[in-house]
């Protein structure tokens, strides 16, 4: 009694997971259909998501090759390598192991170049930050340097404006000099000549005395001022800003910041093997055993 009732359990446990399994099996094809119907649209998104649920209640492994499928579609490269290799994981006699293992490495060596090129990108940046600070920190030193020489040197203006002054002094020497000399002669003919009147004469020659004497005034003063001039030129700064110049195109790069093809979006991988075009088709067929209460996953056929 104890006997048949055990079996009578047993039997009544096989059958309830008999048809929760059925239930399963029944959504999962309602959801995986939903998934074709949507990868013939061109939309690889909801695809995506009908087998993602469709594996979700079923667990069967060709299932991973169609989420694969999706992914790659889509460009999320690094999630459908992943996705491929667990599809070759749980089906290692696959007959397209061939075509998926040539995808994957298509898929890989896009994801290596890319991976690439980001780092060298990033590696500019960072040496493009770099020259920059290193412009900046040298901007400020010339401007310290700047301020430094114009506390301690004289602008050459000053001493050209003075030396320019001191021959604006020999102009006048010059004039007075020969004004000078001019009068000697008059006092000189006027003194000599028959007839001559002392008083006037001796007007004539106070003159000459005159002008004599603005003339060494003239010469001491033009003296004194280029001396002055020369003085000065000592403690001028007569670089006129070359240096300047010079350090600024020394410093000056040909060319500092992002290269224009930085943003520029790497093309897709492409190797002599082609891509796949469709997904596995998930076939429902009665089963052998019980354990999946009548109904199971096969793989017919490939893409």
């Amino acid at each position: 009694m104890v006997g048949a009732l055990m079996v009578a359990l047993t039997w009544g446990a096989s059958a309830a997971n008999a048809q929760s399994n059925d239930d399963l099996d029944q959504a999962a094809r309602v959801v995986f259909h939903a998934g074709s119907e949507a990868f013939a649209a061109g939309d690889y998104q909801t695809a995506l998501d009908r087998f993602q649920q469709a594996y979700d209640l079923s667990s069967r492994p060709v299932l991973l090759y169609n989420i694969a499928t999706c992914l790659d579609r889509l460009r999320r490269d690094e999630e459908a390598v992943a996705a491929f290799n667990r599809y070759l994981e749980a089906v290692p006699d696959a007959h397209d192991r061939a075509e998926v293992e040539a995808r994957v490495s298509v898929l890989q060596a896009g994801i290596d170049e890319r991976n690439a090129e980001r780092e060298a990108r990033e590696l500019r940046e960072r040496e493009a930050e770099e020259e920059r600070a290193r412009l900046a920190r040298e901007a400020a030193e010339r401007e310290r340097r700047e301020r430094e020489e114009a506390s301690s040197g004289l602008h050459a203006g000053i001493p050209l404006g003075v030396g320019g002054a001191a021959l604006v002094l020999g102009g006048l020497i010059v004039w007075s000099g020969l004004d000078a000399v001019s009068r000697n002669d008059e006092f000189e003919a006027y003194a000599t000549s028959p007839g001559a009147n002392f008083a006037e004469a001796e007007v004539l020659f106070d003159d000459v005395l005159d002008a004599e004497f603005r003339t060494n005034l003239l010469i001491g003063l033009t003296a004194g001022v280029a001396a002055t001039a020369a003085v000065l030129a000592i403690f001028t700064d007569w670089s006129f800003g070359k240096g300047d110049d010079d350090a600024d195109d020394e410093t000056a790069p040909a060319d500092v910041g992002d290269n224009d093809m930085d943003d520029v979006e790497p093309e897709p991988a492409t190797a002599e093997v082609h891509e796949v075009h469709e997904v596995h088709e998930v076939h429902w067929m009665p089963s052998a055993g019980p354990a999946r209460g009548g109904a199971m996953f096969g793989v017919m056929g490939s893409f």
